[in-house]
């Protein structure tokens, strides 16, 4: 039995050492400089993440974060045999983003191309550039105009949702607030009404389900590095569960793609816009722009599947974690939620009921104040990733072509050398004034640079069009303590423990 088991950790070695043979050169110089930087010890097989194979789910957060503070602000380590730099200093993040060259991703996002391909999110290189270019206009302030009324509609839609709470005490809102965020991105990057609200049907909900699983699957290949060989991966149950939600997620967008285009294509050109069973006006749907522009140029069915699960992607999990976090900050400051909604009652003074407009949105200063808080403060997209095309010089060390670069948003949100007691709310943070005086680059929630994410006004109009139809009803208080809730790492950062919200309709 013990050469049985012997042979079997040979194989896996063997397994888990091709990427190192195939470069073997390349391998030597990297490690050569990155193991100048401090870094933790390194094991066979794992590399220097044994700590963090060790920790427990509702610790593993704790522990990434307390490493950077202790190896950083710039330190190394070895995910098996991926070699990563860690960094998080805005004069080091900088660098980065200022760079027009440094634009491929890091390896992790490997994991996510089963769903979303040669996505913008995933992708590099030539094509990436291409769909940058052709996606860009799609978030003109004309066409975000236009999804101010589905924003509004949905925002309507939460406010009636969220009357079964009221006077019900303290109940776990995460989960509902997934529901809203799958509604808004749905029907502005497809023109899907699935109703996740209203009770959508089962294939919605299965549809809903597997794209959480699959995210969630795809982080705990990030953390694992015994989950990085795709062969001994799709081994697994994990594997094969990840495999079903991609076929699952890649089925459902390919019919309604589909279906779309047949309409689009029977659809006269001398038709204003359609109109749907109740006579309101069909808003042009992220996929219709894409189909439109694909009718006199070069663009297959591929491409187009990929930048609408790209999308989904980014939109629906951070539109839910925004509203969750944002609840639990104002929860937490009566004070700050009576400025905003002092500010609400001031814009809506002469008709209290109306639907929020763009231009309402445009005048909510300490709301858009508030949003900005929450995504430093909470940072629930923690890190992203970048592999280097060249070496880069950052504080004296030489960083070379072929490594991997983690930059942490989370660390770099929480440097009280520019964020004063950072792990207090506060709002006024993001003052003019006080935004002049920090370095351009000590906040990043969308990124920066050439890839930055295109659709942040997008979710900042859509969250503030959300939370302002909400607290024009509702004061809300939250049973958890902002400084005590503990995170579980996948796509998002979640609340290990949910979140516990009470409604109380404003008189």
């Amino acid at each position: 039995m013990d050469v049985v088991l012997l042979v079997l950790v040979c194989l896996l070695g063997l397994i888990l050492a091709q990427p190192v043979l195939k470069r073997q050169n390349s391998f030597r110089r990297i490690s050569y400089y990155i193991d100048r930087l401090p870094g933790d010890r390194w094991y066979p097989l794992v590399g220097s993440v044994a700590q963090l194979l060790r920790a427990k789910r509702q610790d593993l957060f704790q522990v990434l974060a307390d490493r950077h503070r202790r190896l950083g602000p710039i330190f190394r380590s070895w995910y098996g045999s991926l070699p990563m730099v860690h960094i998080y200093k805005p004069e080091h993040v900088e660098v980065i983003f200022k760079s027009n060259t440094i634009t491929s991703k890091g390896l992790f996002y490997r994991f996510f191309m089963m769903w979303l391909g040669q996505g913008l999110i995933s992708g590099s290189g030539p094509r990436w550039r291409a769909h940058r270019k052709i996606i860009t206009p799609s978030f003109h302030f004309k066409i975000l105009d236009s999804y101010g009324e589905i924003f509004a509609e949905k925002g309507a839609c939460l406010v009636n949702y969220l009357r079964k709470f009221e006077g019900k005490g303290f109940v776990e809102i995460t989960e509902d607030l997934t529901k809203i965020g799958l509604d808004v991105i749905t029907e502005t990057a497809m023109g899907v009404r699935l109703g996740f609200l209203e009770g959508s049907s089962a294939e919605g909900l299965e549809y809903a389900k597997a794209i959480i699983n699959f995210s969630r699957i795809a982080y705990r290949r990030c953390v694992n590095p015994l989950y990085g060989n795709d062969f001994l991966f799709h081994c697994t149950a994990l594997g094969r569960e990840s495999e079903r939600c991609s076929k699952l997620i890649g089925s459902f967008n390919r019919r309604i793609i589909q279906t779309r285009k047949k309409q689009l294509e029977a659809q006269s050109p001398t038709v204003e816009a359609e109109k749907d069973e109740l006579g309101r006006r069909i808003k042009v749907s992220f996929l219709d722009m894409l189909l439109n522009y694909q009718r006199s140029n070069p663009f297959a069915d591929e491409e187009i599947e990929e930048e609408v699960s790209t999308f989904m992607f980014g939109g629906f999990d951070t539109t839910s974690a925004t509203l969750s976090y944002a609840f639990a900050a104002l929860g937490n400051h009566p004070e700050c939620l009576k400025k905003v909604q002092a500010e609400l009652d001031e814009i809506f003074t002469e008709n209290p009921s109306r639907k929020v407009t763009p231009q309402d949105v445009a005048r909510m200063e300490y709301l858009d104040r508030v949003v900005k808080e929450v995504l430093r403060f909470f940072c629930f997209v923690p890190y992203i990733f970048r592999q280097l095309d060249e070496d880069i010089e950052l504080d004296g060390f030489t960083i070379p072509t072929g490594t991997n670069l983690s930059i942490c948003l989370y660390n770099l949100h929480h440097d009280p050398h520019h964020y004063p007691e950072p792990f207090r709310f506060d709002p006024d943070r993001f003052l003019p004034e006080n935004c002049s005086k920090r370095h351009p680059y000590a906040y990043v929630p969308f990124s920066a640079g050439a890839r930055n994410c295109l659709g942040q006004k997008f979710a900042m109009r859509n969250i503030k069009t959300l939370l302002a139809c909400v607290l024009r009803k509702y004061n809300v208080k939250c049973l958890e303590r902002v400084e005590d809730i503990k995170y579980t790492i996948e796509i998002v950062l979640r609340p290990l423990n949910g979140l516990h919200v009470a409604l109380e309709r404003r008189t």
